[in-house]
């Protein structure tokens, strides 16, 4: 959606798979094509752009960053968390709700429902609004009580001063 102060796109970013099996593409195709997507907007007005973009970027970002299974499950290889890494560096963009709680933990906002997580607050912070950093970002929150029946995943929201 083109505003007249900036652009807002959401994403879904596909899951490498349980094996690992989509992550060559995830890598070298999806991430590289919406780093340019993202940089051919960010040429013409500041862009905003929030979904589930399927990563834990930071240690804090994983409930049991340092059970072993971690650095071999989609989301969570150190691959993806690199190129998420690279997307925010090289387009100059921040994650919103660290930018405002960069040290914060326990917030997540995917939780495994088949191991029944949600409850026990053990889960991911899979899902994002990131933005150009010359916005003005005001806050970046988790709803995370917001109707928990209906998803995996927690809503998020985003307050700029424009």
């Amino acid at each position: 959606m083109e505003f007249e102060e900036f652009f807002l796109t959401f994403a879904y970013v596909p899951n490498s798979g349980a094996k690992l099996e989509r992550l060559p593409y995830r890598l070298k195709t999806w991430d590289a094509d919406l780093r340019d997507y993202l940089a051919f907007l960010d040429t013409k007005k500041p862009v905003v752009m929030g979904g589930d973009l399927n990563v834990a970027h930071l240690d804090i970002d994983i409930y049991n960053v340092e059970s072993p299974h971690v650095v071999k499950s989609a989301g969570t290889t150190p691959e993806e968390r690199q190129s998420f890494a690279q997307t925010l560096q090289s387009l100059d963009f921040v994650d919103t709700f660290r930018k405002q709680h960069p040290h914060v933990t326990g917030w997540y906002t995917q939780w495994s429902q088949r191991a029944g997580n949600r409850p026990k607050n053990r889960g991911l912070r899979l899902d994002y609004f990131i933005c150009s950093k010359r916005l003005d970002v005001v806050d970046g929150f988790i709803c995370e009580q917001t109707a928990p029946w209906a998803s995996d995943h927690a809503p998020l929201g985003v307050t700029l001063r424009l």
